[in-house]
This record gives structure tokens, C-alpha cells and sequence, in this order.
């Protein structure tokens, strides 16, 4: 049976509040109280409660560590369309040493737009770094950070310096 759009707002709404109590108690150094805020957050489905869930499993804060967990709430968040939450499985498999997984990982959070992720990947154009170096490249994955809806006005300052800065780049052949 669906439900209406009445209560799955009234269930969005109660997600929020857990998931913002969550983030206060947290920041007040109430770790179990924080963890079981955004367990409730996130089985609602609250994607900052599922990246945060996550993150309490993938750094062991007030549980175990269990990388497994983590990718697993990593991953809801990602179904939702949030890349953050490919960005994050990303890093589990960095530090797991898995590269191949890494990587493809890492593709899909700069398709969904994760300013994190195209910041790093218009670097590693910029400077060569396991790439041919190309400034092209680069300059459209800063182009990407400054329309993504996912950055910051910090993320788009550091894309638009980064820009001016490929201005003055010796080789730079833009048209």
C-alpha cells in the first residue's frame, strides 16, 4: 500500500529532527546518544543520517569498526543520489587497499557531481599525478565544481582560483 504524500512528509520531517538532535549531541560529545539518533535518521531513510551512520561504523566511533557496515549505509545514501556517499565507499576501499574498487568508486562520486572528488581530480590533471597532464581536463573538472549543486561557496572559490591559476600555466593552450 503507498503511502501519502501527508505522511511520508511527516516521516521526512521526523528523520530531520532526529538526524539535527543527532548532530547536537554529537557535537556535545554524547556519542551514544548521537549513534542512536542517526540509526533512526537513517533507517528512515535521512541521508545525512546514513552518511553520518556510516561514518560512526567506518571510524568506530561508539561501535566497532566495521568497514562492511559502513559501505553498507555509504551505499544507501548513494542509491538516493547522494555522492557523497560513493565519495565515502571510495575512501573505505583506499584504505582497505583496494584500488580497482577505489577508483571506480571515486568515477562515480565526480559523475554525480561531489565537489570533494572533482577538486582532487582536476589536481591530479593539473599536476600530472598518475595522468598525462592536462589542463584541459582539469579546467572542466573545476568548471564542474563551480555548477555542481553539491559544493560550497569554499569548494567554488577554490575551483575559481584554481582556473585563474591555469591562466598563467606555462603550456596552457586554451582558446
Amino acid at each position: 500500500m503507498r503511502q501519502s504524500k501527508r505522511r511520508r512528509r511527516g516521516i521526512h520531517d521526523e528523520a530531520r529532527r532526529f538526524a539535527l538532535e543527532a548532530d547536537a549531541a554529537w557535537s556535545a560529545g554524547d556519542l551514544l546518544r548521537a549513534f542512536e539518533l542517526f540509526t533512526q535518521a537513517a533507517q528512515m531513510g535521512h541521508i545525512a543520517g546514513q552518511l553520518n551512520l556510516g561514518y560512526f561504523y567506518d571510524e568506530g566511533l561508539f561501535v566497532r569498526k566495521d568497514k562492511k557496515k559502513a559501505i553498507e549505509w555509504y551505499y544507501k545514501a548513494y542509491r538516493q543520489g547522494d555522492p557523497c556517499g560513493a565519495n565515502n565507499i571510495a575512501a573505505v576501499y583506499r584504505d582497505l587497499g583496494c584500488e580497482t574498487k577505489m577508483l571506480w568508486w571515486r568515477r562515480r562520486a565526480a559523475a554525480m557531481g561531489d565537489p570533494d572528488m572533482l577538486l582532487e581530480l582536476g589536481d591530479r590533471c593539473q599536476r600530472g599525478l598518475r595522468a598525462s597532464k592536462s589542463l584541459a581536463k582539469a579546467r572542466m573538472f573545476y568548471r564542474k565544481v563551480i555548477l555542481s549543486a553539491y559544493s560550497s561557496e569554499e569548494d567554488k572559490a577554490v575551483a575559481a582560483g584554481r582556473l585563474r591559476a591555469l591562466a598563467t600555466e606555462p603550456g596552457d593552450r586554451r582558446v
